[in-house]
């Protein structure tokens, strides 16, 4: 009976985690193993419930971190900025036409010819979006 309880807490768990911490298909895959191995842990009582469960948790996770990662993409290739709350750094104008300086290590140049200029745009090198001046 105490069972009940923490599996029906362990799957809203695992529904939030899905949801919320999936940015990669490697992450979603590792966060829904986890949520997976637990919940089936409890219901089964068991390793190879943990084990079953951790698998198809992982399935999951990374079904989800691949849509998550599409629909983030999704926005540039587009041409289109996808709106973030957060504030974005400016990247910093180079002497070579149509390139800018990345705001973060290792600064490297990044090419931004076709991107109109507030654009959000993605730092190839360090993967963090900085706003094209």
């Amino acid at each position: 009976m105490k069972s009940l309880p923490i599996a029906v807490l362990s799957g809203a768990a695992l529904v939030t985690m899905s949801f919320s911490g999936c940015e990669t298909p490697g992450q979603g895959a590792g966060t829904g193993a986890v949520a997976g191995a637990i919940i089936g842990g409890i219901a089964g009582n068991n390793v190879r419930s943990a084990a079953i469960g951790a698998g198809a948790g992982a399935i999951a996770g990374a079904v989800v971190g691949k849509i998550a990662q599409d629909e983030r993409r999704a926005g540039y290739v587009e041409g289109q900025a996808v709106v973030y709350p957060e504030h974005y750094r400016v990247a910093t104008p180079s002497r070579y036409y149509g390139y800018v300086i990345s705001p973060y290590r290792p600064h490297a140049m990044v090419d931004i010819r076709g991107i109109r200029p507030g654009a959000r745009v993605v730092d190839p090198v360090s993967g963090r979006i900085f706003i094209n001046p």
